[in-house]
Formats: C-alpha cells, structure tokens, sequence
C-alpha cells in the first residue's frame, strides 16, 4: 500500500490496540483502512459500574487503591476527549493518540495514570492491556494544545474492581467487591515499536485473511 492521505491522518485510540490489533487483525485493517467497524455490544450495567465507580473514588487518598501506591490524590473527573500532538514512529511516519482515561493521581510534582476494569485479570491480559496505559502516559505527557498535560507520569496501573459476593447491610442488598491493583512498567521504547509494527501491517499489502 501506499502512504496515502488516510496514513497521513493516523490516529490511534488507546484502546483498541488490546480489542483491535492484537485480538482482530482483519477487524482491525478493515477499521483503519477501510472504515469498516464491527459493532458489538456494550451492556449498559457495565457504564453504570464506571460511573459509580468514578463518582466514589474521586478525590480520594491513594492508599484506598492500593498501600504501596506512592500517595497522592485521586482525579476521575476529566472527561475531555485527550489527543495527543503529532508524533513519529520508529520509521519517522506521523501519528497521534485521542481517546480518554479513567483517572490519574496528581503526587503533587508527578503523575500517574489509573485504568479502572470492572473484572479482574491475569497475566496475559495485563501484558494485553500495556500499550493502553503506555499510550495514555504519552497523550497526556505530549498533549496537542488543547489537551490537559501532566508531566512527568511515573507510574501507570490497572485496578480491577469485581463484584464478589451479595451481602446484606441493614437489610439491603449490598455488593461485596474484590480489587485488585496491576502495576505497569513505564516503556515507551516498547510501545514505538508497537506503534511502527502496526504502521508497517497496515502499509503493506492487504493481507489475505481467508488463507490458511
């Protein structure tokens, strides 16, 4: 393929390196180059959780997350679409970063990003889930000029919170969650080669996805 005006324009959503790229590559090439989206479902219960979830963690110690978090303040309330500045690949080809994040905790003279999931996780899916939070990192560390900038951001993290178990108090029914905190290390070397991987499948020829 050539490097036409559509590559030119490349924006990536954090998110959809883990649902997109590296789950579906053919639903991925036909979003990106063919505009050609897979709707699917998103129960409604599931943003419930999300804002709720936001609502009682907002402006709350880091300690609630987890006591090895460096301590600091939680913020859930930006809720602007981020997009970051115009950046290159590891073969100097243009891109940028919009989408949005759960939380970050201001530690007074650095920042973290928080990527709140409503279910737990394991191993594989915390590798799965890494280049989101190191996108988020570099959107909000090399914002466009309408974007909110936090700089530096030292650490990035998964917190799963997962309904466990219905109790009663005062005899209501009451969700039990279990949490769970993921740190992720910090390697932006890690996510250009990433970036530039799915610039070069995307580049190239169109793959054919029916052989086997």
């Amino acid at each position: 393929m050539i490097y036409n005006q559509k590559m030119k324009d490349l924006i990536f959503s954090p998110s959809e390196f883990a649902f997109g790229y590296s789950a579906c590559k053919r639903c991925y090439y036909d979003l990106k180059i063919d505009n050609l989206r897979v709707s699917t479902p998103f129960p409604s219960i599931f943003s419930k959780l999300d804002r709720l979830q936001k609502e009682f963690y907002h402006e709350k110690s880091t300690d609630i997350l987890n006591a090895n978090i460096e301590p600091g303040k939680i913020k859930t309330d930006y809720e602007k679409l981020q997009k970051s500045e115009i950046l290159k690949d590891k073969k100097n080809r243009p891109f940028s970063l919009r989408g949005k994040i759960d939380a970050y905790v201001d530690h007074d003279g650095f920042f973290s990003i928080i990527d709140f999931k409503v279910t737990d996780i394991d191993e594989q899916k915390i590798e799965l889930y890494k280049t989101q939070l190191l996108s988020y990192a570099v959107m909000f560390e090399k914002p466009n000029e309408k974007g909110l900038k936090l700089s530096p951001i030292k650490n990035l993290g998964i917190f799963c919170f997962e309904p466990n178990k219905i109790q009663s108090i005062d005899n209501k029914p009451s969700f039990d969650m279990k949490t769970q905190y993921y740190p992720i290390q910090r390697d932006d070397e890690y996510l250009l080669n990433f970036i530039t991987e799915i610039i070069d499948f995307l580049e190239g020829p169109k793959p054919d996805f029916d052989k086997n």
